[in-house]
């Protein structure tokens, strides 16, 4: 029979494999505004824009490269902005990574969200061979 996860009071340090099931705090927004409590889209963007550059800067496209590429990308995104210290807020990273032949390329996405607490960020970045779009969406996570 599994044993049961002890429930614990958010923040609380247990040694490292006992499971933790946090209570719930019942909050529907961040406590106060601005950094590390509200998901603002300024320091993301800086951290989508630099990261992009650094990476794609003098690329080639790589048709057995690009998709690596793009988990790289989206990977090192993620830890980034984690370092902002956004605690209650899921983040989806996604990356786009393709050959540029002299096409127009339009890319929409669309969310069901809380306009309050949510938000998002993106980049593009384009040179001779290779395009590369960037999203970040934080969602408020009770």
């Amino acid at each position: 029979m599994a044993e049961e996860p002890e429930v614990v009071p958010e923040g609380t340090e247990l040694p490292p494999g006992t499971n933790k099931l946090y209570q719930n705090t019942y909050r529907q927004k961040p406590e106060q505004y601005g950094e590390g409590y509200k998901f603002m889209r300024g320091p993301v963007q800086k951290i989508l824009t630099d990261t992009i550059r650094e990476r794609m800067e003098g690329t080639t496209y790589d048709p057995l490269r690009s998709a690596q590429t793009a988990k790289e990308l989206a990977d090192v995104i993620k830890e980034r902005v984690k370092n902002l210290g956004y605690s209650r807020y899921k983040l989806v990273v996604q990356v786009t990574v393709g050959e540029k032949t002299g096409q127009a390329l339009r890319l929409a996405s669309r969310c069901l969200w809380d306009t309050a607490t949510d938000n998002f960020a993106s980049d593009f970045y384009e040179n001779a061979s290779v395009y590369c779009v960037g999203m970040v969406f934080g969602l408020y996570y009770e």
